[in-house]
């Protein structure tokens, strides 16, 4: 593909690969690892490749413990996922890194869970070091059956480049990384775990993230924004979202993390609560996803076609859908497969389904 040029509207499809942060009802196959074999599954049916954001953190906590099965399983996982075409990126939600395991169950460390709150010093324990860490462990696993690997693209833990989004974006570039998908345009998120503001972020579909210039207006050079498609909806849609939402309440195999000390299922429900209270009020923003319950077709399909839209101006564009294994059963698998066909079936030529991979060479190609 070196050299191709890109064609008008390229979708990625992308998956956060990891287990639930709070509590996993089930094992680590029913989990995670059985439902990214049927993504892979589905989607090299349909001639698509997902990128993967992988949470590294998660391995290297598991190996500390001498947790080999997970460890082991995952890592081949995504040797297997390269080789089959896929693409595995960088992802850390590193309260791993402070977590124990104690009693059969992890003890989570919920002072620290996302980068910046391990600030940006040289220390062996802050932000830089750890993305270093996870670049290099991707590199060490996946080249050696795939030399021309590299792990050059990122999505922050929760989608939370901020704060200190300006030391972030320099220590990304410091280590190669070439893209990020982490902003949800117009997404803001007020939570006991996180607080994120992505609203007046740039009118057009992409722009380039520095460390002069932030995350809300374009750098010209730098980081690569791949922003997750986000649309709302009216209030019949919405009706509809709400009904299908609560008719799939017991599709669950984990819940969320709290900053609480006790992962327990209050202080998980709580926080689910109040993720979910955004969906009855005001005009709520959803993003581009098969995993959350509630989505039909249509609803994808018609706030696709708005996404595109608000972003007529812009030529190519490069925007992701985000799902998560863990949150996909079989209704959700075929939502997946709908909408492919479907978006195909409507946009022709003019859409292509890219990885992270394929949009570096597209970028290199033009350089």
């Amino acid at each position: 593909m070196q050299g191709q040029a890109p064609r008008p509207i390229n979708l990625l499809i992308t998956a956060d690969y990891e287990l639930f942060l709070g509590r996993n009802f089930f094992g680590h196959d029913e989990v995670l690892f059985g439902p990214a074999e049927q993504l892979m599954a589905r989607c090299e049916g349909l001639g698509v490749g997902v990128t993967f954001f992988a949470d590294v953190c998660s391995v290297w906590a598991h190996r500390r413990f001498g947790l080999s099965d997970y460890a082991d399983q995952f890592e081949t996982q995504m040797q297997e996922a390269v080789k089959r075409g896929h693409d595995v990126q960088l992802h850390l939600h590193p309260h791993w890194l402070n977590s124990t395991w104690c009693e059969d169950r992890w003890q989570v460390a919920t002072d620290r869970m996302y980068l910046a709150e391990f600030g940006f010093s040289s220390d062996e324990e802050a932000a830089p070091a750890i993305i270093k860490r996870g670049v290099d462990y991707l590199h060490d696993l996946l080249r050696p059956e795939t030399p021309e690997y590299r792990c050059a693209a990122f999505r922050a833990a929760g989608l939370a480049l901020q704060p200190d989004e300006r030391k972030l974006i320099a220590a990304l570039l410091k280590l190669g990384i070439k893209i990020d998908s982490s902003i949800a345009k117009e997404l803001v998120l007020d939570l006991d775990t996180i607080a994120i503001d992505y609203r007046r972020m740039p009118g057009a579909a992409n722009w380039y993230l520095a460390p002069d210039c932030g995350i809300a207006q374009d750098a010209g050079a730098g980081l690569l924004e791949i922003p997750i498609a986000t649309f709302k909806c009216g209030l019949l849609s919405r009706l509809g979202f709400l009904s299908r939402r609560l008719r799939s309440v017991r599709m669950r195999r984990g819940a969320g993390i709290s900053r609480s000390s006790e992962q327990t299922r209050w202080s998980n429900l709580s926080t689910m609560l109040r993720y979910n209270l955004r969906y009855l009020y005001g005009n709520p923003l959803f993003s581009l996803s098969c995993d959350t319950k509630g989505h039909n077709l249509d609803m994808l399909l018609n706030g696709f076609g708005k996404y595109l839209r608000q972003h007529s101006d812009s030529s190519p564009i490069y925007v992701a859908m985000i799902n998560h294994p863990k949150l996909m059963f079989d209704a959700q698998f075929d939502m997946l497969e709908s909408f492919v066909s479907a978006a195909r079936s409507r946009y022709g030529d003019a859409l292509d389904f890219v990885t992270t991979t394929d949009v570096i060479r597209q970028i290199d190609g033009e350089n």
